[in-house]
């Protein structure tokens, strides 16, 4: 039986179908399940953590070589699947929103592996959550565009806040393109999967300076702080210490300036 076929059986025997209120749609290309299994490196995790397992195309992979595996599933018409096909012994099936859920009641962040086909309605929400919880690496599944948006190069024009934090303490992979048509059903858009490996500390205190320095991408970083009052007492020390950074655009700077400026705006706040 092929993986779409086993996908299909399950959603008939249980009289269920693809709900767009959970953005759910089944991998079923079993080339690109092996691939992104292989790639993870399973079995070197303490504990892995699957975020929206759905009909467990990734999940029954996972238990095979995951020394404890958690699924999370926000569905519970899924979980009540799964709970009918993996294993106990080796699966903890947990039925909640993953923003509601907190994984540091189930592992140590730098034993921890993450994965996950994301709904794309919360990719950004999910990876800052995340990220803010910390991890040895993750390994998830998002928009094509997004995917290309997150791998961040100095003068891109779409470079983002969240792309930023990543580079500044991740490695940043793209582990393989993923087409449309290995879903059912078939989404609107082209896939990646990709992996962040945790490289260095670095704490999520600085995330909201960088979402404030890429506020606008067409303006300055001063002119973007001068937005939130909140960061106003830091207009004239960037003037007179950094004035060579902050007004330039955050997404023309390299990784290093960043965190120069983010490190140096935190200690300023904490004053």
């Amino acid at each position: 039986m092929t993986e779409k076929e086993r996908i299909k059986s399950l959603l008939l025997e249980y009289g269920l179908s693809a709900k767009k209120s959970f953005g759910q749609n089944f991998l079923i290309n079993e080339g690109i399940i092996n691939r992104i299994i292989k790639r993870l490196n399973v079995p070197e995790f303490e504990t892995v953590i699957e975020i929206g397992p759905g009909l467990g195309s990734l999940t029954l992979k996972l238990q095979e070589q995951a020394k404890k595996l958690i699924a999370v599933d926000a569905d519970r018409d899924m979980i009540k699947v799964l709970n009918n096909i993996t294993n106990p012994e080796k699966v903890t099936l947990i039925q909640s929103d993953f923003l509601r859920f907190d994984p540091d009641l189930y592992s140590k962040k730098e034993e921890r592996l993450f994965v996950g086909n994301l709904p794309y309605n919360i990719t950004s929400e999910l990876l800052e959550y995340l990220l803010k919880k910390g991890f040895k690496r993750a390994g998830v599944m998002v928009q094509k565009e997004v995917a290309d948006k997150l791998n961040y190069t100095p003068n891109k024009k779409d470079n983002t806040a969240l792309g930023a934090f990543i580079a500044s303490c991740c490695d940043y992979n793209v582990l393989t393109f993923v087409d449309r048509a290995c879903f059912d059903p078939i989404p609107k858009v082209d896939s990646s999967f990709v992996t962040l490996d945790h490289k260095n500390d670095f704490s999520f205190e600085i995330y909201p300076l960088y979402k404030a320095f890429f506020k606008d991408p067409n303006k300055t970083i001063l002119n973007c702080i001068k937005q939130f009052p909140k960061y106003i007492k830091l207009i004239d020390p960037l003037k007179e210490n950094f004035a060579d950074l902050s007004n330039k655009r955050a997404r023309q700077l390299d990784i290093s300036d960043l965190k120069r400026l983010g490190d140096y705006c935190c200690s300023l706040l904490k004053a």
